[in-house]
């Protein structure tokens, strides 16, 4: 597959983020706070529903974008929270969940000490040693699922397997004490320095005549020396002149751990006018050669927002300071995230997370230009984390990394396991849909490095540079995403992001879409046609059909559609796709789906579309209908032939898939309303993801002509409410 030519992708001026002054970010805020009651009556929210400012961004053209945390009754909302967008008196909104928000009650069930408890239990379970510390449980809304809950959360502090200060949150349901959330919030990833060279690094001269590491024009960043303890002492010393380029002295680390600070707060200033982290002119701290207050050293590095600063370990063996760039600007990128979209320990977005990390991490490599740290698509490529000499992770292709601690190797591609996996695996996703969007896919040499990335449709991706890809990501991450925002999620953003930069008819739009489809999230623009997948399981002779076909283009005007060699008795709406009609005849056709846009380009779609028997003894309806959530799906079933009854041993056979198919309860209904049970809850707590059953019922007392109908009832208990929703593949009578 070889390499395309790079998109050259110009910002439009209006698009711009404009520096706000610490004193205009102020008053922003303020004026956001005050309007909050009247913002939340045009949001139509409950009475019980309050919002308050969390950030705002301003954009050249005067758009206001403001993001708001959200209360119900008092309580904070975990995943409720949301972005309005005002332009020139109008607004739009990004929503966490657009699930209603309420509660039959705020008394919880479950007393406050059983919360703490269990969680004190849970954080143990999950490798928090010595979770003795902690928080009192707070009473909130839990809506990361997408449904609201009383909930308990409580806040246990410890220690991690590596040594890093553990802040596990652990939630727990107020009603049923079923835990809901149990998750980590340390985001574990002149001198002369041990990566960098000789750099300029920010120190302050004390009163005493002695110079410290804090760092005046980075919000006083002070560098910290936590081999004496883990909350950390200032480096300070007689003369200005910090470490030797070598392990033995302990300067060295502190720094490479300032320069990364000063570059990375430089990187964003410059780049995104953002003054800082939180964009407060506000400086964090760095603690090297960090041990835990029970003495245990720390291998790896993390963010912790609770001290509002880094923490990085000397490696696995003790001499191998975790403190090179791209670690400093990921880990600093986490407190930006942290700050902005605020995306949590749900499903994807904790992979989301370290992907962002990883993504900006790069983008501060290539912006600091450094030639003792080479710009790459790699991450700790000098700290020898491991003790093997290789990068901890590969951007072209992350199953490059290989086999991890826990199990797995990075994802090259979206799967609907990723909500599931661990994080730093998940996230290689994102890290693959950076590149793709920075460089494109195909052969080529950076910086004297070979990189050579696939794409999971095989076909070619043409990068839009690596200045674009990260103002679409920061875009998107500052502006669009939230608290519960998944990969799919991460496409829509990065999309509006593009849209606003370059405009929805853009190459550049085209491009963000196409590396997204390259790693398996979402469809390709082809001939500027995208396509959802087309719905395209057999039909069946006798059973009515209506399938959509959608598409959309990025040039204006309508699409038009045509087909050729459709199932006998099918035909296709011109304008809006719609296939509908009642297949006459079996047979496999083989079907081209034709889609044109106004400006007269076109994309076809081939395939061939089985047309199934259906009569005399066996009826069938090959249609799929999804079965949502503690909801149900019906599939109708007509049924033609000699009038008379059923027999008393009908044949029901069902083809569903469902994480827990055993928990659904399916149920056929007669022509005449009579509900026969086929199969009830059950059997068992062991997941089943597919169901493949044929059952005998007695119908005889039914009329057999008619439509039959099968009802599939989700039975899914409400602690698994994360879990994707299945979908009823086909069923059939036989008579």
């Amino acid at each position: 597959m070889g390499a395309l030519p790079q998109i050259k992708a110009t910002t439009r001026p209006d698009a711009r983020t404009v520096h706000l002054s610490p004193a205009q970010r102020r008053r922003l805020l303020d004026q956001a706070a005050n309007a909050a009651p009247d913002t939340a009556r045009s949001l139509n929210l409950g009475p019980h529903e309050k919002l308050v400012p969390k950030d705002v961004i301003q954009d050249a053209d005067g758009t206001v974008h403001t993001r708001y945390e959200r209360t119900y009754a008092g309580l904070p909302v975990i995943g409720g929270d949301l972005v309005v967008h005002q332009r020139h008196g109008a607004h739009t909104v990004t929503y966490a969940t657009k699930a209603k928000l309420t509660l039959p009650t705020t008394t919880a069930k479950v007393p406050a000490a059983t919360a703490k408890k269990s969680a004190l239990s849970k954080a143990t379970a999950k490798g928090t040693r010595r979770a003795g510390s902690h928080s009192a449980p707070r009473q909130v809304v839990w809506m990361m699922s997408g449904r609201p809950k009383l909930a308990w959360e409580t806040v246990v502090t410890g220690v991690q397997q590596d040594g890093s200060p553990s802040e596990r949150h652990v939630v727990t349901d107020a009603a049923s004490g079923t835990t809901l959330e149990n998750s980590e919030h340390v985001e574990s990833a002149q001198g002369n320095s041990l990566y960098s060279g000789q750099v300029t690094i920010g120190s302050t001269l004390q009163d005493d005549g002695t110079y410290a590491l804090i760092d005046p024009a980075h919000g006083g960043h002070r560098t910290l020396d936590s081999s004496v303890n883990s909350n950390g002492v200032l480096f300070t010393a007689d003369n200005d002149v910090w470490g030797d380029g070598t392990v033995a002295n302990p300067q060295t680390a502190a720094v490479d751990a300032a320069y990364g600070a000063q570059t990375t707060w430089d990187f964003y200033n410059d780049r995104f006018g953002r003054n800082g982290i939180a964009d407060d002119g506000r400086g964090s701290s760095s603690r090297v050669h960090y041990e835990s207050q029970q003495g245990v050293p720390l291998a790896n590095a993390n963010w912790q927002d609770g001290c509002f600063c880094m923490s990085y370990g000397d490696g696995a063996d003790g001499q191998h300071p975790v403190t090179s760039l791209d670690i400093a600007a990921h880990e600093m990128t986490h407190g930006v995230t942290s700050s902005t979209a605020g995306l949590g320990d749900f499903g994807e977005s904790p992979g989301l997370n370290e992907a962002i990390s990883d993504m900006m991490a790069a983008a501060v490599e290539f912006y600091a230009d450094n030639p003792n740290d080479v710009p790459d698509y790699t991450m700790a490529e000098l700290d020898n984390l491991h003790g093997d000499g290789k990068p901890i992770r590969y951007m072209d292709r992350p199953s490059k990394a290989g086999i991890s601690s826990v199990g797995y190797a990075p994802l090259d591609y979206w799967t609907p396991q990723a909500k599931s996996q661990e994080p730093h695996m998940v996230a290689g996703v994102g890290d693959h849909f950076f590149y793709l969007l920075a460089e494109g896919s195909g052969q080529k040499t950076i910086n004297g490095v070979n990189y050579d990335s696939p794409t999971y449709d095989k076909l070619p991706v043409a990068g839009i540079g690596r200045s674009g890809a990260a103002d679409v990501v920061y875009r998107a991450l500052t502006v669009y995403m939230t608290s519960t925002t998944d990969y799919a999620g991460a496409r829509t953003a990065t999309l509006q992001a593009a849209a606003d930069l370059y405009g929805s008819q853009s190459s550049a739009y085209e491009a963000v879409a196409n590396a997204w489809a390259a790693v398996n999230v979402g469809n390709r623009f082809v001939n500027h046609i995208a396509v959802e997948p087309p719905p395209t399981e057999p039909v069946a002779v006798g059973q009515p059909v209506s399938r959509q076909f959608s598409a959309s283009s990025t040039r204006p005007g309508p699409l038009t559609y045509s087909a050729e060699e459709l199932p006998k008795g099918l035909s296709i709406n011109h304008t809006t796709g719609l296939i509908t009609g009642t297949p006459k005849k079996a047979g496999d056709y083989k079907t081209v789906i034709a889609i044109r846009d106004a400006a007269g380009d076109t994309r076809k779609l081939a395939f061939t579309w089985t047309s199934l028997e259906s009569g005399g003894h066996f009826f069938v309806n090959p249609s799929t209908y999804l079965i949502p959530f503690e909801s149900k799906a019906e599939s109708p079933l007509i049924v033609q032939g000699k009038p008379g009854h059923a027999p008393s041993d009908l044949k029901v056979a069902v083809d569903l898939d469902h994480q827990f198919s055993n928990f659904m309860i399916i149920d056929l209904i007669g022509p005449d309303g009579t509900v026969i049970p086929v199969k009830p809850w059950g059997p068992g707590w062991e997941p089943l993801p597919e169901l493949h059953e044929t059952y005998t019922v007695d119908a005889s007392a039914i009329t057999k002509v008619g439509t039959w109908k099968l009802r599939v009832t989700d039975g899914t208990p409400g602690i698994y409410s994360s879990w994707d929703p299945g979908h009823l593949q086909r069923w059939s009578l036989t008579f």
